[in-house]
Order: C-alpha cells, then sequence, then structure tokens
C-alpha cells in the first residue's frame, strides 16, 4: 500500500471517529440536560416552494444558517464549498469568474457558451442559466439551501446533481441601521451599511451597499509591462493595459435594495434589486511543465525563446509568493438583477406565487496560463519561427499560453407557481418561461480567446481575428408534485415535469486566411419524472425513499451537436430528532446512474481534426454513482452547538469517449470523501447584555486526481506533483463579544480567520501537452470585524 493511500485511509478514520466522539460527548450531557427546552435549531427551508422544516423534507439537503455564514464570512458563491457533504468548488482556470461544482460525483462546468450546468443555481427563486460570472458576490443573506441529488421535477433541467439556492432577507418593516466594518491582512477593507426604513402603510423597505477591496496574495513580477489593445471596436476603455502589480486583487461595490407591498395579509409583492461591480486582477497562474519537444517541429520556437530567456518552472508545484504573469491585466465584472415575487393566499388550503425577473451581467478578463515571462523573440527565436534572424519580431514578447476574453449574459424568466394543502393532499404545481441571450468569446475586433504559441509584434494585441458565439435559449416547463396523505405517518409522493428547449446561435471563427461561420438550431421536449415514499411514525422521524429522473441540456457548439446528459436516481433517507431535540441526525444513501456525461474537447481532436474550432461538447461516457452522506448536530448543554458531517461518493465510468478519455486515463476532480466539523459556544451575558461567542469550522477534503490524461513513461517525474492533489484541511474561525451596549444601540466586535494553517492545495492544473499550468487555493487570511446595530 502506498503511503498517499495509507495517508487517506488515516485521515478518513478520523473523520468518521470525530463524528463518532461528537454524538459519544454530546449524549450524557443531553440526558443531564433533557429537561430543558434547549435544542437543535429548527430551520424554515423553501427546497420545495414551499416554506417546510427542514425535518420534514425528503431530500439530503443542508441549510447554511446566518450564523455560519458570518463566521466562515461567506460572502462570494465559491465560499460554500465544504458547507455540504459532498460538495466541493473551484474557481475555473483564467479568472472567467465560472465556478465549477463537484457534488455527489458529477462535476458542473457550462464554461462553453451555449451549454448549461448539472448544478443549477437560484438567486430568490430565480434561476441563474450561465456559469459565467456566477462567482458574484452575495446580498443581504438569509440563509443558503444546498440541494443535493437529481431535482429534476422541481427546479427542471440542469439540476441532475442538485441545485444551490440562495435566500436573500426581506424588509422586516422596523427602522434599523447595521453597519459593519472590517479590516485584515492583504489591506482587506469591508464596509457593509444596511438600513430599514420603518413600514409605511402597506410599504416597507431596505437598502444596503458594500464596499470590499483586498490586494492579491501573489506578487507579479511582470507587472508594468504594457499591452496596446486600441484595437478593440467598441470599447475605448481597454486601450493601453498595463500589468498589475498583484495578482488577485479585488475591489468591488455592491448595491441590494428591497421594497415590499403587503396591504393585507393575503397578499404581498416584494422586488429585489441587487447590483455590483467588480475590478478585479487576475489570479495568479504558474507554470509546472514545459515540454515544448512533445510538439515537434510546431515546439522548436518555443523551446529556442526559453532556452534563450530562461525562465524558470515551478518544478514542485507549490504557490509562490511571486510569479511572472505579465500578460495578467485588470479585468472587471459587472451584474445587476430585477425580480418580483407576488404572493396571493386565496384561502387556508390555496397560494398562487408568481416570481418574474431580469438579469444582465458582463465580464471581460485577461490572463496567463503560463509563467513564462520575459520571454521575447531572438533571432534564433525568428529562424525557429521561420522567419529571418533579423525579423522585426526580435524583441517582441513571446507567449506560451494566455486567455482574453469578454462574456454578456441577458436573461428573463417569469414562473408561476400554485400550492394547495389539505388533510389528504399536498400539491405543488407550475410554469416557467425562460429566455436567455449570451455572447461569448474574444472582446470586440480583436484576438481570442486564447494565445498558444504566439509572438506578439510590438505587444499589440491584433484585430480582425476573433473568435466569437452568439446564443438564445428559450425553454418553457411545466411541473406538478403531489404528496397523498394515505395515513397520517404516511405518504406517496409522484411528479412530473416537461420542458420544451428551444436554443439557436452563431459562432464565427475568424483567422488570418481563414474563416468559418457555424450557425446551429436545436429543439427537445424532454420529460422528468419522481415517485416516493414518506413514513413519519412520530414527529421527530421521517424514513422516506424515492426514486427521480433528470437532465442536463444538450445543444450544439460551433455546429458540432451533442446530446442531453441524463440522470436516474435512487435515494433512501432517515431524518431524526432524539433527547428532545438535543441531538439531530440525517443520513441519505444514493445511487446515480448517468448516461452521455457531457465534457469538452478541442476541435483539434475531431476526426479529421479542425483546428479552426474552439471547444466543443462531446459524451465523455456513462457514470454510475453511490454514496452516503452523513449530518450530526447535537446541543449537549446550552449555549454549546456541535456539528458534524461526512459524504462519500464511489463512482465508475464506462462507454468512455476516446476523444476525451483515451485509454489510460484517470477519473479527475473528483473527492471521494469530504467532511466539515463545527463547535460554537455562545456564554451567558458577561457584562450587561454581552456575551462572547466562540466558533471553529474545519472542513476537510479527500485527495483526487488533478490530470486525467495518460502521461508518456519518459515524462512521468516531470508531472509527478500535478498528477495528483493532495487531502487537505481548511480551518476558519471566529471570536465575537456580542451585544454591547452602544448608545442607543448594540454593538460587536470581533476576530476572525479563514484557513488559518494556510492550507493551500493546488486548485486547477491545466494541460496543453506542451505545457501545463497550475492555479491555486486562496492564502491565509484573518482581521478584525466592528458591526454597530441601532
Amino acid at each position: 500500500m502506498t503511503k498517499q493511500h495509507m495517508d487517506s485511509r488515516v485521515a478518513r478514520r478520523r473523520v468518521l471517529l470525530g463524528a463518532s466522539v461528537l454524538a459519544i460527548m454530546a449524549t450524557p450531557a443531553l440526558a443531564q440536560e433533557a429537561e430543558e427546552s434547549v435544542g437543535v435549531a429548527d430551520i424554515v427551508v423553501t427546497a420545495q416552494k414551499r416554506e417546510q422544516s427542514l425535518q420534514d423534507v425528503p431530500i439530503a439537503i443542508t441549510a447554511i444558517s446566518q450564523d455560519t455564514i458570518k463566521a466562515n464570512r461567506i460572502v462570494n458563491v465559491l465560499d460554500v464549498a465544504g458547507q455540504a457533504p459532498n460538495l466541493s468548488m473551484r474557481q475555473t482556470a483564467g479568472s472567467a469568474g465560472i465556478p465549477n461544482f463537484m457534488m455527489r460525483g458529477s462535476v458542473s462546468y457550462g464554461n462553453v457558451a451555449g451549454t448549461d450546468k448539472a448544478i443549477s443555481l437560484y438567486l430568490d427563486g430565480v434561476y441563474l442559466g450561465t456559469a459565467s460570472g456566477s462567482t458574484f458576490d452575495l446580498p443581504d443573506l438569509e440563509r443558503i439551501e444546498v440541494l443535493r441529488g437529481p431535482q429534476g421535477t422541481l427546479f427542471g433541467r440542469n439540476a441532475t446533481a442538485g441545485a444551490i439556492s440562495i435566500i436573500t432577507r426581506d424588509p422586516s418593516g422596523e427602522f434599523g441601521l447595521t453597519q459593519q466594518l472590517s479590516y485584515g491582512n492583504y489591506n482587506q477593507l469591508r464596509s457593509s451599511t444596511r438600513v430599514e426604513l420603518p413600514q409605511v402603510g402597506p410599504f416597507s423597505a431596505s437598502i444596503s451597499y458594500t464596499h470590499n477591496e483586498r490586494d492579491g496574495d501573489v506578487r507579479n513580477l511582470g507587472a508594468g509591462k504594457v499591452w496596446d489593445r486600441t484595437g478593440a471596436i467598441n470599447s475605448p476603455q481597454k486601450g493601453l493595459a498595463v500589468s498589475p502589480k498583484r495578482l488577485g486583487d479585488q475591489n468591488t461595490e455592491s448595491v441590494f435594495a428591497a421594497l415590499k407591498f403587503e396591504p393585507s395579509d393575503s397578499f404581498k409583492m416584494v422586488y429585489k434589486f441587487d447590483w455590483m461591480e467588480n475590478n478585479f486582477t487576475p489570479e495568479a497562474a504558474g507554470t509546472v511543465s514545459l515540454t515544448p519537444e512533445r510538439l515537434g517541429a510546431a515546439g522548436n520556437a518555443l523551446a529556442a525563446a526559453y532556452a534563450a530567456n530562461g525562465v524558470p518552472i515551478i518544478s514542485n508545484a507549490k504557490k509562490p509568493k511571486e510569479i511572472w504573469n505579465w500578460f495578467a491585466t485588470p479585468g472587471y465584472q459587472t451584474m445587476k438583477g430585477h425580480s418580483l415575487t407576488s404572493t396571493l393566499v386565496l384561502n387556508d388550503s390555496l397560494t398562487l406565487k408568481n416570481i418574474a425577473a431580469w438579469r444582465k451581467s458582463l465580464i471581460y478578463v485577461n490572463g496567463s496560463f503560463d509563467s513564462l515571462g520575459p520571454l521575447v523573440v531572438t533571432p534564433a527565436v525568428a529562424v525557429a519561427l521561420g522567419q529571418p534572424a533579423n525579423s522585426p519580431l526580435v524583441g517582441s514578447p513571446y507567449i506560451g499560453a494566455a486567455n482574453g476574453s469578454e462574456s454578456h449574459v441577458k436573461h428573463w424568466s417569469d414562473e408561476l407557481q400554485i400550492n394547495y394543502d389539505s388533510k389528504f393532499l399536498t400539491l405543488t404545481a407550475g410554469a416557467i418561461y425562460y429566455y436567455v441571450k449570451t455572447q461569448n468569446g474574444a472582446a470586440d475586433n480583436l484576438r481570442g480567446t486564447s494565445y498558444t504559441i504566439s509572438p506578439l509584434l510590438n505587444s499589440v494585441i491584433p484585430a480582425g481575428e476573433r473568435n466569437v458565439n452568439f446564443n438564445t435559449g428559450k425553454s418553457l416547463a411545466g411541473y406538478v408534485q403531489a404528496e397523498a396523505h394515505l395515513t397520517p405517518e404516511l405518504d406517496v409522493i409522484g411528479g412530473f415535469r416537461m420542458t420544451r428547449d428551444k436554443k439557436s446561435g452563431i459562432a464565427y471563427t475568424f483567422r488570418v486566411g481563414a474563416q468559418r461561420i457555424f450557425p446551429f438550431t436545436y429543439k427537445d421536449t424532454r420529460p422528468s419524472y419522481l415517485i416516493g415514499v414518506n413514513w413519519k411514525p412520530t414527529p421527530d422521524l421521517l424514513v422516506y425513499g424515492k426514486f427521480s429522473t433528470g437532465f442536463v441540456s444538450g445543444g450544439s457548439v460551433a455546429g458540432q451537436a451533442f446530446p442531453s446528459e441524463t440522470v436516474k436516481a435512487w435515494e433512501g433517507g432517515v431524518k431524526a430528532d432524539v433527547l428532545n431535540g438535543r441531538l439531530r441526525a440525517n443520513l441519505a444513501l444514493f445511487k446515480a446512474d448517468y448516461n452521455n456525461v457531457q465534457s469538452s474537447a478541442s476541435g483539434a481532436n475531431l476526426s479529421p481534426p479542425n483546428t479552426l474550432l474552439p471547444l466543443i461538447i462531446v459524451p465523455e461516457g456513462d457514470l454510475d454513482t453511490k454514496g452516503m452522506e452523513l449530518e450530526l448536530s447535537a446541543v449537549p448543554v446550552r449555549g454549546l452547538t456541535l456539528n458534524a458531517s461526512t459524504g462519500y461518493t464511489d463512482y465508475k465510468f464506462s462507454n468512455l469517449n476516446p476523444l476525451t478519455r483515451p485509454p489510460g486515463s484517470r477519473n479527475t476532480i473528483r473527492p471521494k470523501w469530504t467532511a466539515n466539523l463545527s463547535g460554537q459556544y455562545d456564554t451567558e451575558p458577561l457584562f450587561g447584555d454581552a456575551t462572547m461567542m466562540f466558533r471553529v469550522d474545519a472542513i476537510w477534503r479527500a485527495s483526487f486526481f488533478a490530470l486525467g490524461n495518460p502521461v508518456p513513461a519518459a515524462y512521468q517525474a516531470v508531472y509527478a506533483p500535478i498528477l495528483k492533489v493532495d487531502p487537505i484541511w481548511k480551518v476558519n474561525a471566529r471570536i465575537a463579544v456580542r451585544d454591547i451596549d452602544f448608545g442607543p444601540g448594540k454593538a460587536e466586535l470581533a476576530l476572525w480567520g479563514r484557513n488559518l494553517f494556510n492550507s493551500v492545495s493546488l486548485s486547477q492544473p491545466l494541460d496543453f501537452t506542451f505545457i501545463t499550468m497550475a492555479t491555486w487555493d486562496a492564502n491565509r487570511t484573518y482581521g478584525v470585524d466592528l458591526t454597530f446595530d441601532f
């Protein structure tokens, strides 16, 4: 047995031991104080499009509360990583604002224009259908719900692995002012102001403004390099772009506003608006292997440039403190959205709800895939490029691999819901219309989206050569889910959804001496269904089982059609509150069979190859997964809350597509084990109303393979540091003094830290065969918060 395998087994045993110790330690104290009305807090969720107690919902669901959000400083979608079993995340390489979700063995990309994700993201019930730019800062949060497993009946297409639902706060109708100030290392500064206005007649409102900035955690050795992008049309602001001093800078402004109109107990309308602007610098990317000889004659120029400049390679794949990313220049992201939710209660049994929304986003980024600067064209390189030794290219920068892209997204949606509840039947039905329009690719008139083995004369980004995709999508669906209450303890559930998808678009590929135009249309009508049974012998125990289906929509990229990805899944679970609510245990067992798993591939992989094609989507193969999830919560004594969760997924591919999975390839990115341990203690008042809070969260993720393609024997040593990502623990902590009397209000002072032990692992290697790059997790951060409530 290898050392890595032994370490992995030891880590898994520690996780399971920790969960067992939590339950054992909690039991005596629970028995001692069983007579007290203290227990695990009940959480209301809307996972079935109606308000229910978390313990009454027959879904494997993790509800992330406001305390957890604050303690773990969850201000971005990527911060949700590790908060639920069998869920991990990372940002796609290239700083394009695209999160990759990994849940129950399924990897959700959606990073190719016109494609969809296997894990749906919702904001206040509004479907966010595109992956690009979805790593936005989160507005005023009420809670986050992580639904695991296919949600094809109620949440529709593109939820084959699960859904993440973000719920923001409604206006309270009571006057209040909250001001939070934060300062931390890397010059972090965050100021958040929320104002609650008093109710006037049927109207109440709230508004918040947040400014958040920080320096990047890697110094850029290529700072000050000027790149000429004045060839862009309709985008004069790009102009001359300068490589920044640090990589990973963030400077975000955001506004969130809500207006509620509630003229009676039976009717209300809530309008919400969010806006965000982020000026950032790309994350650091480093070259961890360089083997240009694998390209044959095509690699001679790069080999000559590297030999002439002698730029070092990060051979151990460890995150550096400084790096050459001279092609990286500042990017920006803007996003805004409107939603209007109307609710009409017709009687005690029947409720109507309508959610209408419009959203728009833009993200522009130029990042490095390599750290080979300052490579320049020498006379030898010019000759290798087929140019004379005195070519005008001599002295110009030479790019190994880089990207420059821009994404525009607009989408509209409207969903009508009907909820009916009686002694014998609970029914949820509805219809949804969704429309999305996207433009993805190079910035206006500029070459892109990638620059591979490219000399750039006089540091000018060429105009007139570009890849760009224009896509529109329309989806119309109707759904119904019913629970028949056969007895007070036994329910039978059935659900059905029919979805009609229409997609169309055109891809343009322009190069010197060649151009291609690829129009496409796509239509499909597809059902999803669910059957299940719930048994609740006591108010504190739920046993459920279900079978469900779902799909990720098919489509076409650059004229290459691809089929829908489908899933059939079985799940059984137990949710129990015991010892007078002092101990909560939720267990889920699952099995899912995926067909035609969607994966990206280069047009160069086609037969015959077509190097003019950008990335395309092809079926990777079939995927079978099975596993379990266990979540424990305990309140052994007043003020102390302990939580532990663990998830395991076993997976196996079959019918592999040689375009994406050649013989000898590995399964990548999918950790088999995840775990989370947390403890929070709130003291009794120390002086006045002031109390102290101590909280620690520890998040663990098992190892996984990072590179899938087989490595030739001659390069095993070169690739060894990046083939596999080691297991990792990340520990977050917060200590706060709360409810300090302060004039007319209260104050809170807190110390916090994220990734306290600076556990930084490889986030994503990207293999171009001749060059492999890597990005890394964020470094340790820490600071202080001061909050005033009036």
